[in-house]
């Protein structure tokens, strides 16, 4: 799953670059897998691999910088935090329709905007041909992942039957998160304890 991981990635509160983990991959395939292999069977994942850094960055154009929307904040997470996300993700993409609307196109492998564009168009189009009216309404969820309670999502896996290893493995992803700011000046000397929330 490493290949997953882009090579010019920034590494996080570990320091340690993708770069290191290929080469150790490469010498030794075994150790990746064993921690891999470990944290989603003790359904865990170290604290020390949930450590977040949190850099802030001005978007380009913005009339305003006193405003926080002017920013975006980009996660640092550990390397071997992203490889063993990345292979619980390929684990739960089986039971991804399930809980998925066929209309979800956001964030789906094989699905983009254009195909949601494309569904209206064609919808728009028939109604149309058939003398008919076309309304759609459209909304922006604004910080949907940034509320989602834990249990509920724990609850809505295990309904559309999850293996319980991955609903644990995820409740253990998302508990005791830390989260430090680093921008020069703004930066927070601690990190700060995240309860709510997805990354």
């Amino acid at each position: 799953m490493l290949e997953a991981i882009p090579p010019n990635s920034a590494p996080g509160d570990d320091t340690l670059p993708p770069s290191v983990w290929i080469r150790l991959h490469k010498i030794r395939p075994d150790i990746l897998t064993n921690m891999t292999d470990w944290s989603l069977r003790s359904r865990t994942l170290p604290t020390i691999l949930k450590r977040v850094l949190t850099m802030v960055i001005p978007k380009p154009g913005k009339p305003d910088y006193s405003v926080p929307k002017a920013y975006q904040m980009i996660s640092l997470l550990p390397i071997l935090s992203k490889t063993i996300e990345h292979v619980a993700l390929a684990r739960m993409t089986v039971f991804a329709p399930n809980c998925l609307s066929p209309l979800q196109f956001a964030c789906r492998k094989g699905y983009s905007p254009l195909d949601a564009v494309h569904l209206i168009l064609e919808k728009v189009h028939k109604a149309s041909s058939d003398k008919l009216y076309s309304s759609a309404l459209f909304l922006d969820v604004q910080g949907a992942f940034d509320k989602v309670l834990h249990q509920r999502l724990a609850e809505i896996m295990t309904t559309n039957n999850f293996l319980p290893y991955l609903v644990d493995w995820v409740q253990s992803y998302l508990s005791d998160r830390l989260v430090r700011i680093i921008d020069g000046a703004a930066s927070e000397p601690a990190f700060t304890l995240i309860q709510v929330g997805i990354p």
